[in-house]
């Protein structure tokens, strides 16, 4: 206790910080979805501007808060220490609490600074933090999600990561602070190496310049170049020298004078530094955690020699939180911002805007619009924002009118909700007029407001202003406009997530109208016209055994066929079964009232009892577009064998 209240404020944001990171945990634990844990995350946000300077995309997830996290970083680690490091990083408080847990149970290992190992292993950390940024340049997306142990242990597990790879970098941390003093600070943390070459400062600077010149003179230097030369001269620094020379510009120092040398203070200093020989500690290592000095009882160790600049590294922390949040707040860079055609007519385009593109939630659904958007006659570019689903559009007036562009960007949804009972004939079609339905996923949360409601069996949506959405509903249930406003502009709901749990979702929906026209249909024309049927022929079969094959029809029932989660399933089936020796095509269809899969196979190779083993496979093998191939878990479980119908 005593050693908390000398070093209070550095342990306060520590223990903050691990008590946030509980509570992600617990949530995840009680059922609650993953929280944002790259929310404020720093290295993210450098490895996304460094992305976007190379490639004008924004790596997925990442917004300009993280981005601004990380230049505030790279400022304080230049111009005071390494404070994130010493102050907010969890795993270096982790890393800590195992040094301490190491003393008591007396394990002695030590790697002396300096030897031969340690200059060795400090090479881990700089080969680590050229391969996540090459990784993530390379791909717009965040590679150090997939094994980054704090990511892996605040999400359960639950996040976007590679599990073999996180469970090394948990036993890494754990494991390896267990027998080694600072394992993961010194040999493993990529930031750590970031951190080390922003201070080695005029060197870092140097490079950067370098390859302006060296692009001014037509000669540009790849990004990858820079980045292996900052981490190889990083490197070479750190174990030749062992210290940054001019910046930071806050230091320890000791006052000889004041000094008994009991050595209170290299004892206490986590890294080992040998403060109590150094007048001026500029170790690559050092933090400015401020525990030598707190185990001084002398006020021997000071920062600049200044006593009120004893809390100025936790004051500086806050500081530099608060600024990066307030300037990732007010500012604001797309995740990807591109331009095609004539480059004359790139002078004359007139944009708008459009939030609510749910759909739009990513770096590559961003492209995936992007693409889109190319085939829309006169759209000439396209700008996202996927953390407020917003996409700019830019049009030639001369070409196309906004109304056009906004048809084109408008998928029309038609979704059953509810099957209606085996005794209902007929279903009542409404047709109403609503507000901000931009895109398909504003129909899905439409609906599951709906589907709660009794009576209610679908929803079809049709391109108009405002968008035109049809509702089928019981035959006998009496349309009530009030009750229609209150579903329509419900502001929050609770949405079943994969997985077990519940997600909230904040909508804005308005009810612009109300059509005086009531349609009917029958209930089998609605479950036939609402059934996502598809069909799948396999070209390696069709080649192999030819149109003339015998072939028959296998038939297996599949309840659930139809929601969304399960569909998106189907591909990866199709995938898996076209590299069945005798498989021939995939379909699902709807037999009556029941969602069928339906797999043609040729009777000299397959039966009823081999297809159904070859659905019982473990593993599927899938095969992408771009040719690579993929062995998974398989994705959807079958239960009821089905059989031979034609």
């Amino acid at each position: 206790m005593s050693k908390i209240k000398k070093n209070l404020w550095r342990h306060v944001l520590q223990l903050g910080v691990i008590a946030v990171i509980a509570g992600f945990i617990l949530k995840v634990f009680f059922g609650g979805e993953p929280a944002n844990v790259e929310a404020y995350c720093p290295f993210g946000g450098l490895q996304s501007l460094v992305t976007y300077l190379n490639s004008n995309t924004l790596a997925c997830s990442m917004s300009i808060v993280q981005i601004m996290m990380g230049v505030t970083l790279a400022i304080g680690v230049i111009l005071f220490s390494k404070l994130f490091c010493g102050y907010l990083c969890p795993l270096g408080t982790v890393t800590e609490w195992m040094a301490v847990l190491r003393k008591k149970m007396k394990i002695n290992i030590n790697i002396t600074t300096g030897s031969v190992v340690d200059k060795i292993l400090r090479a881990i950390k700089y080969i680590l933090l050229f391969w996540i940024f090459y990784m993530t340049i390379s791909s717009s997306e965040l590679f150090c999600k997939n094994f980054d142990p704090y990511y892996a242990i605040a999400t359960g597990f639950k996040g976007e990561l590679t599990a073999w790879m996180a469970v090394i970098s948990i036993a890494c941390l754990f494991l390896g602070n267990l027998f080694i003093n600072m394992f993961w600070c010194k040999y493993i943390c990529p930031l750590g190496a970031l951190s080390n070459v922003f201070k080695f400062t005029l060197t870092f600077l140097g490079l950067l310049i370098l390859s302006l010149i060296l692009g001014y003179f037509g000669l540009p230097m790849q990004w990858y170049w820079l980045l292996g030369a900052s981490c190889v001269i990083g490197y070479i620094f750190e174990i030749v020298y062992h210290e940054s020379k001019v910046f930071p510009l806050l230091r320890i120092t000791r006052d000889d004078e004041k000094c008994t040398h009991c050595g209170l203070c290299s004892k206490k200093c986590p890294q080992q530094i040998d403060v109590a020989n150094l007048k001026v500690v500029k170790d690559i290592d050092c933090t400015l955690c401020g525990e030598c000095m707190g185990a001084c009882n002398k006020n021997a160790l000071q920062i600049n020699r200044k006593p009120a600049f004893r809390w100025l590294p936790a004051i500086l922390v806050v500081v530099l939180f608060f600024v990066g949040l307030w300037m990732g707040t007010h500012w604001e860079l797309p995740t990807i911002d591109e331009r095609w055609g004539d480059p004359a007519k790139l002078e004359h385009l007139e944009s708008f805007e459009r939030e609510g593109m749910r759909t739009v939630k990513c770096f590559g659904s961003s492209k995936a619009f992007a693409a889109r958007m190319k085939n829309v006659p006169g759209v000439y570019g396209v700008t996202t924002y996927v953390n407020r689903f917003a996409v700019v559009v830019y049009y030639d007036p001369s070409e196309t009118s906004k109304e056009k562009v906004e048809n084109a960007m408008f998928t029309p949804v038609k979704r059953k909700l509810n099957t209606p009972p085996a005794g209902v004939e007929q279903l009542k079609i409404i047709t109403l007029g609503v507000e901000k339905l931009f895109d398909q996923m504003d129909v899905t949360f439409l609906g599951n407001i709906i589907r709660e409601k009794e009576g209610f069996y679908g929803i079809q949506t049709e391109y108009d202003c405002p968008v035109k959405v049809k509702l089928f509903m019981d035959i006998n249930k009496p349309i009530d406009k009030k009750e229609l406003r209150s579903i329509i502009e419900t502001r929050e709901f609770e949405m079943p997530v994969h997985g077990g749990g519940v997600k909230k979702i904040e909508c804005d929906y308005e009810l612009v109208n109300i059509s005086n026209q009531v349609d009917t249909i029958g209930r089998q024309e609605f479950l036939e016209m609402m059934f996502p049927a598809t069909k799948s022929r396999f070209q390696i079969a069709l080649k192999k055994y030819g149109e003339d094959a015998a072939t028959a029809v296998y038939e297996m029932p599949y309840p659930g066929l139809d929601k969304p989660l399960v569909q998106r399933q189907v591909p990866y089936l199709g995938s898996f079964l076209s590299t069945q020796d005798g498989v021939m095509e995939l379909a699902t269809a709807l037999n009556g009232d029941t969602p069928v899969i339906r797999i043609t196979y040729v009777k000299e190779v397959l039966d009823d009892d081999k297809i159904w083993e070859i659905l019982q496979t473990p593993k599927w093998e899938i095969h992408y577009t771009n040719g690579t191939t993929k062995e998974i878990d398989a994705t959807l479980t079958f239960k009821t064998p089905g059989k031979t119908v034609e």
